[in-house]
């Protein structure tokens, strides 16, 4: 049992090691972050929201056509 709780315990502390350095890797990654990269983000995301409003007047006219269908298929059912 003692055998058992070593190795967990190094187990454990090896674990929280390398959530450190991965912590410290992020940091620096950041902190090395260009303006140009900053920019070209920017410019995607623009970009995506552009493609978006483009997008959404087709998603909503296709989704009114799939309505009117169905209630016009409920409605000749009936007659």
């Amino acid at each position: 049992m003692k055998k058992l709780n070593a190795f967990q315990k190094r187990r454990v502390a090896q674990i929280v090691a390398l959530a450190a350095a991965g912590l410290m890797t992020i940091e620096q990654a950041n902190a090395a972050l260009s303006t140009a990269i900053g920019s070209t983000l920017t410019a995607i995301q623009s970009d995506g929201l552009a493609l978006v409003d483009l997008v959404w007047p087709v998603v909503g006219a296709i989704t009114g056509a799939f309505i009117l269908f169905k209630l016009f298929k409920r409605g000749s059912a009936k007659i």
